[in-house]
């Protein structure tokens, strides 16, 4: 359980733990970068989004689906990609506590909005609060759009009803 008196970030303690996870997982993780970018094409061409060179020399590439923004991470030691949506993004370094509280909001019994199949993540490099899941082998092709989708809508749901209550909470 992560606790702030430990000294550790919440994005370092949320990384780890995924990290772990994974490791114990008894699937292989064997996804190819084309396997990845075929994925993505896929997903842009069901929403009719243009998309131009995918990972273009990188291991990081976007697009927006609707108005959830979407964020796809490729991991060449892993073999894996990992799909971010947007839920918040901080203008500066959260305060104390209000990380702590959308994790809250995120675990099971508390009546929060379904991740999409999701968890709740933060990217401390680019202060994002995000719904993610990462993909160890390549999906069909209508399962990963159906399963991004879902994110997607997940992740302004959460916007739209988690982020100003957790807000009204941190502030009180």
């Amino acid at each position: 359980m992560y606790s702030r008196e430990s000294g550790i970030p919440l994005s370092l303690y949320a990384y780890a733990g995924g990290v772990l996870s994974r490791a114990a997982s008894s699937r292989e993780m064997n996804m190819t970068r084309g396997e990845g970018e075929r994925l993505l094409r896929s997903l842009a061409d069901a929403y009719g989004v243009s998309v131009g060179r995918l990972f273009d020399g990188r291991d990081v590439a976007g697009l927006m689906l609707g108005a959830a923004e979407l964020f796809f991470r490729y991991d060449e030691g892993l073999r894996a990609l990992w799909c971010g949506a947007l839920v918040y993004r901080f203008r500066a370094e959260p305060k104390p506590g209000v990380l702590e509280a959308f994790f809250e909001e995120g675990r099971e019994g508390v009546d929060a909005p379904d991740p999409g199949g999701g968890a709740l993540e933060y990217s401390g490099e680019t202060r994002s609060l995000l719904l993610a899941r990462t993909y160890e082998s390549a999906p069909g092709t209508e399962e990963f759009v159906g399963d991004v989708k879902s994110l997607a809508e997940s992740s302004l749901v959460w916007a739209r009803d988690v982020v100003p209550r957790v807000a009204s909470r941190v502030r009180n």
